[in-house]
């Protein structure tokens, strides 16, 4: 695949397509690069990928921008800390905006890192925007995740500490010539030794590279998350039908508190979403475009409430050939949905009366 039809197919995922059925998997491995502003990932990133590829590997960048509450535009600045690599052939970077996605992440984000593994890079790091204490979605779906903090976070590391802190598989220290490079690494260790799990613990100094070669090392060593059988299946979300998202909205937003992160219109599914975040799932409150469509004839026969369950799947393709093969029916094929995710439908009739949504993980 060439970097022109790389490129115009990340175009596609990225505006909703599905990944290529016949993409290979890839063993390149995924790595979040994620931590509070300012902390230099977009330096860390790009200090990483002149490491990598003076050992030839080839390098992927997904850097995701946070768009404008008040315009919807983003400026894309990470890519600006990377212009070295524009001209090699080894490094493709792809800049996108969050677009009113929550978590750190774009919806697409994880769609565009798994097209670049398939594509056969070597690392895909995934930088999501500067994040707080509960944008955590990064350590859902990479191999790998890095939390980069800078020396002089004083109370910030231990206000932090109950979310994106305990996501870590790789803590680096950035900045660390500067004062309290010291004290912010005993923080995280006293904060580790609560816990039983061992996380590695780097100082970088990305612009100059100190420390870099090994991070990049110990990046090196490590394999592609092995989805163990009891993290093959989890809750996504749960998808209601409302007649109005205007209507319904105010009791979640207002009554219970728990505001949209965005919203979002489905054409070929003839519908309207309000994503709400609950924990690591959310609901996602469906209105009909028109008459015809699916929902609106769920509303016409059963009226405003629970319309289907989805659940996060590691292997679409193989659950929905078992399914096949055991006589299940499902709803048409594999295909992108909201958010950017794959998904496919199993039919009521299958599933004890409830219609089940699968989606890849």
């Amino acid at each position: 695949m060439t970097t022109k039809e790389l490129a115009r197919l990340a175009t596609q995922v990225e505006n909703g397509a599905a990944l290529p059925a016949d993409l290979p998997v890839g063993e390149g491995l995924i790595v979040g690069i994620t931590g509070p502003p300012g902390a230099g990932k977009s330096t860390l990133v790009d200090a990483l990928t002149a490491e990598f590829r003076a050992h030839g590997k080839r390098i992927a960048i997904v850097a995701v921008d946070p768009s404008s509450r008040s315009t919807g535009g983003a400026i894309l600045g990470d890519r600006i800390r990377m212009q070295r690599h524009h001209a090699d052939e080894g490094v493709f970077i792809r800049s996108m905006a969050t677009r009113g996605a929550a978590g750190g992440l774009a919806r697409t984000s994880m769609a565009l890192s798994h097209l670049f593994r398939g594509a056969g890079f070597d690392f895909v790091f995934v930088e999501t925007v500067g994040v707080g204490q509960d944008e955590v979605d990064i350590a859902a779906h990479a191999d790998v995740t890095v939390v980069v903090l800078v020396p002089g976070m004083g109370d910030d590391v231990q206000a932090i500490k109950a979310g994106v802190m305990e996501i870590a598989d790789i803590f680096a220290i950035n900045k660390a010539d500067r004062r309290g490079a010291e004290q912010t690494e005993r923080e995280i260790e006293a904060m580790l030794s609560l816990g039983t799990a061992h996380v590695p613990i780097f100082r970088t100094v990305a612009t100059s590279g100190t420390g870099v070669a090994e991070l990049a090392e110990a990046l090196a060593g490590r394999k592609r998350r092995e989805w163990r059988p009891d993290a093959e299946w989890a809750i996504d979300h749960l998808g209601i039908a409302v007649r109005s998202l205007d209507e319904a909205l105010p009791f979640y937003e207002v009554q219970l508190g728990m505001p949209a992160a965005a919203r979002e219109t489905v054409e070929h599914e003839k519908v309207r979403v309000a994503m709400i975040p609950v924990g690591a799932s959310r609901i996602e409150l469906l209105e009909p475009l028109d008459d015809d469509s699916p929902i609106a004839k769920f509303l016409a026969k059963r009226g405003p409430g629970l319309h289907h369950v989805a659940l996060r799947v590691s292997d679409l393709n193989a659950v929905a050939a078992r399914l096949r093969d055991s006589g299940a029916r499902l709803i048409g094929e594999p295909r992108q949905g909201a958010g950017g995710h794959t998904y496919v439908f199993v039919h009521p009739g299958s599933a004890g009366g409830v219609l089940w949504e699968l989606i890849r993980i």
